[in-house]
């Protein structure tokens, strides 16, 4: 096995068990070459946790991706075309024998302008001010002590405007300080750390993930997410009333399950979680995931439930997957496969949230930000591909 697809499938399998750092089949890792020339790096649409030899990367060539940028013809297509041509030019760009139709992560243009080891996350602590209004400033308050201090990117739509961005902001980061930056937030969607070995890349993840928290509130979560046998027959209930509620406003058969975690447990129980819920969603991964706001509940019991369910599909032209239920927890619409990964992901916004309401308020993605990632194709075929 090549020594930097050894080095990708390492870092990608420690930081992908930890769902601080990445939730579902978020999150993307990349490992140059030592001639620089060839790039392994993530697929769209796997986990990070389950990378081996076999399965979840792509080799692509480093010139043919640099090359996207180059060719100002891109820019001038329609936002629709411009991303199908972009996610086809760099299926191009792979010169392995991987027999299969994965994708290279659509972030590679991220990856191959930055030093040899690329983890890219999204880690709860950094996006809690990622998705802060004041967020910005209080990053470059805790790393006001470094001498290449974060490069912070301005929230674009994931894919060629992101990539164009980052492109610019790192040349800019260049001239400045003589040197690409080591790490760089992204706004609305995660971090990114850089370094030249797999080691180092390591340890400034666990360095940044320690700053960050250093400076949030703890949120007491109680001793476990494990549930007590006398709440059993009350959740199966609500999972059972939720279903009958969805098909009568829906007209459709679907599955509800009970996510358990503590940090769910923790938020529900608190008085603002319903102001929290009522935020738009923060990032891309939400977007794609969890697909229609969440949904909050006072009393699953309630005979108006079919009701506030019609009026939420009106609302937002798109059926509920997530119900969060006051004092209970979280219930998602899915298999038991997408309702780890749906849950994971709702968990994780939930903490960011109410982190972010403490540094100016939340800051999620607005109208037009929404609307272009639910036409995005790429996206769709990420979440396709994580559901199989």
């Amino acid at each position: 096995m090549d020594e930097a697809l050894s080095q990708l499938i390492r870092i990608s399998n420690t930081v992908g068990r930890d769902n601080s750092l990445v939730q579902g089949v978020g999150g993307n890792t990349s490992v140059k070459t030592d001639d620089g020339r060839h790039m392994y790096i993530k697929a769209s649409g796997t986990a990070l946790a389950e990378m081996d030899k076999g399965r979840g990367w792509r080799r692509i060539s480093v010139e043919a991706v640099q090359s996207v940028f180059r060719d100002k013809s891109l820019g001038r297509m329609d936002v629709n075309s411009r991303e199908l041509e972009m996610a086809a030019r760099l299926q191009m760009t792979c010169d392995d024998n991987m027999k299969s139709d994965s994708r290279p992560s659509v972030e590679s243009p991220l990856h191959v302008i930055l030093d040899k080891c690329v983890i890219h996350l999204h880690a709860l602590a950094v996006l809690s001010y990622a998705s802060a209004k004041n967020g910005k400033a209080r990053i470059f308050e805790l790393f006001s002590d470094e001498k290449y201090p974060p490069l912070w990117v301005p929230y674009a739509d994931p894919g060629f405007s992101l990539g164009r961005k980052a492109f610019n902001l790192v040349s800019k980061y260049q001239k400045q300080y003589g040197r690409k930056p080591s790490i760089m937030i992204l706004e609305k969607h995660g971090l990114l750390v850089a370094e030249n070995s797999p080691d180092k890349a390591l340890r400034l993840v666990r360095k940044v993930i320690r700053r960050c928290k250093s400076g949030l509130t703890q949120l007491k979560t109680g001793a476990s997410a494990k549930i007590n046998k006398q709440d059993i027959a009350r959740i199966e209930n609500i999972e059972k009333k939720i279903a009958k509620a969805l098909l009568v406003a829906g007209g459709k058969k679907l599955s509800v399950n009970y996510f358990a975690s503590k940090i769910v447990s923790a938020i529900s129980d608190t008085p603002n979680a319903r102001l929290l819920v009522k935020a738009p969603p923060l990032t891309p991964d939400e977007m794609g995931f969890v697909t229609s706001p969440i949904m909050w509940l006072e009393n699953a019991e309630s005979k108006n439930l079919e009701n506030q369910i019609s009026l939420s599909i009106r609302k937002n032209q798109k059926q509920p997957t997530t119900f969060l239920v006051s004092g209970v927890g979280l219930f998602v619409v899915g298999n038991k496969k997408m309702t780890q990964m749906i849950g994971d992901i709702v968990a994780g916004s939930l903490f960011i949230r109410r982190n972010a309401q403490g540094m100016g308020g939340i800051n999620g993605l607005n109208k037009r930000q929404r609307d272009f990632i639910d036409n995005w194709e790429a996206e769709k075929f990420r979440v396709e591909l994580a559901g199989k």
